[in-house]
């Protein structure tokens, strides 16, 4: 492979990261504040390319007649292990290929017991919501710790929870949301318990509301739980990670 062909790779390269950053397919693996950083790293990739391969170029033009071929019938430029092509392949698949985010399968992969908070939340962030009133849209990760290390400040409330399906064992079901620290491969997966209610198909997007239930014993811990009032199904958010 010739120095400007693999210039041509990098630029490839650069433009599959510029691409995932503006068609917001990088939500599938980064959090959304990583957005800017994407598009600057492939846009120094693709003029660092872009700049070797012009002053090979010049390099080659100004010291050779026929910078083209060498005396043996040859490339001579700067070569790569043929190899080095099969860079091109993850790069055109993430071009074409629409990845699904991490779903049921990895959640249940992980125990649905949520660690406990370095510090409490406290109890300001229910100030307007009276018990038993209109239902706090709470995020799956928040609900999962605070229904088990805040339950004086949940008792007798109702809540409405958004994320995917992941079936349990013994016709148990949960709610569920991946979150992210920084990407993917330290996705942790939220989980609540529903109760009362059948479970929708596996991966199904729902809304579901209901009130605060004392949570499930395990061995390895308590998991947040939630007697279901109603369950609507609904499209999955641009951004499936919390």
């Amino acid at each position: 492979m010739r120095r400007n062909v693999a210039g041509l790779v990098v630029v490839f390269v650069g433009a599959a990261v510029v691409q995932l950053a503006t068609s917001n397919t990088y939500l599938r693996y980064v959090k959304p504040g990583m957005r800017w950083m994407l598009l600057a790293a492939g846009a120094v990739l693709i003029i660092l390319a872009v700049a070797d391969v012009l002053a090979d170029t010049r390099k080659k033009t100004a010291t050779e007649p026929n910078p083209d071929h060498s005396h043996d019938g040859h490339g001579h430029g700067h070569l790569l292990p043929r190899a080095a092509w099969l860079l091109v392949v993850p790069i055109f698949a993430l071009l074409v290929v629409d990845p699904p985010a991490l779903g049921a399968d990895a959640a249940q992969r992980q125990s649905p017991v949520a660690a406990k908070p370095i510090a409490p939340k406290g109890h300001s962030w229910l100030a307007d919501s009276a018990q038993g009133g209109t239902p706090v849209p709470l995020a799956v990760r928040d609900y999962a710790v605070w229904a088990v290390w805040e339950k004086e400040s949940m008792k007798g409330r109702n809540f409405q929870l958004t994320g995917f399906v992941t079936p349990g064992k013994n016709g148990t079901w949960y709610v569920s949301r991946i979150g992210l620290t920084c990407c993917v491969a330290d996705g942790t997966a939220f989980m609540v318990e529903a109760r009362g209610q059948a479970a929708p198909p596996k991966n199904q997007w729902v809304t579901v509301t209901g009130e605060w239930a004392e949570p499930t014993k395990r061995a390895d811990g308590d998991v947040a739980a939630l007697t279901i009032t109603g369950v609507r199904n609904v499209t999955p958010p641009a951004n499936q990670y919390e």
